[in-house]
């Protein structure tokens, strides 16, 4: 059983939750990863997600972002008379897929192992660099760290975004660039002695492989290569 904490604010939304989201948000609420945008298509803030039902939903973000978010919802929210809540939560990555969950725990899928909400206190037993070499790996970026505020499909064509789900904010500018072009650019993992001197400088969560002695991590490349 390999832990890492994370670092992350836990938003619930209650009362037509599921709803709620849909009109502000990128992907499907049933899906594991979604965004907040901006009218620009940019990215506000990626993050997980659970529906429990349609009035409840519960959601991850990358802790620097928390305020971001709740006061992008929150007008939207006074509104349509969602509730907004910030449940006292550890969360954990669960890498391997085999910690024992309670049913109080929230259990949010990923593309490899999983990340469990929990109040309980869970040993952390992944050191840094193990749990950047298990994302690098898998290919699992990190907002704040890996990317910013792009454009949502820079970062990813499918992992965060549906394009038959309907009417969002900031769909406008994702639906030119998916029917008509490309992306300019395109997150991805690569080796260091792959890379410009202008892309291993902008490489991020750069880590050593001890299997290969490879150096990797994610950079963005042109979408033309």
């Amino acid at each position: 059983m390999r832990l890492s904490a994370l670092n992350k604010t836990v938003l619930l939304f209650r009362n037509k939750a599921a709803a709620f989201l849909n009109g502000l948000t990128s992907n499907e609420v049933i899906k594991p990863q979604n965004a907040f945008l901006n009218i620009h298509g940019r990215i506000i803030a990626t993050f997980d997600q659970l529906k429990i039902s349609d009035d409840e939903v519960v959601i991850l973000i990358e802790k620097p972002f928390g305020d971001n978010v709740l006061q992008h919802v929150n007008r939207y929210a006074k509104l349509s008379g969602v509730t907004i809540e910030q449940p006292a939560r550890n969360i954990y990555f669960d890498l391997d897929a085999d910690a024992p969950v309670d049913p109080q725990d929230w259990v949010f899928a990923q593309k490899k192992g999983r990340i469990i909400a929990t109040p309980r206190t869970l040993t952390a037993n992944v050191t840094d660099e193990e749990f950047r070499l298990f994302r690098v790996t898998n290919g699992i970026p990190i907002h704040g760290i890996d990317y910013t505020d792009e454009l949502l499909l820079n970062v990813s064509m499918r992992d965060h975004v549906s394009f038959t789900k309907g009417c969002y904010l900031g769909q406008e500018p994702i639906s030119k660039v998916y029917n008509r072009s490309q992306p300019s650019w395109k997150l991805v993992v690569k080796r260091e002695d792959e890379c410009s001197l202008e892309e291993k400088g902008k490489m991020t969560s750069k880590v050593s492989d001890p299997a290969t002695g490879n150096v990797k991590g994610f950079v963005f490349v042109s979408n033309k290569e």
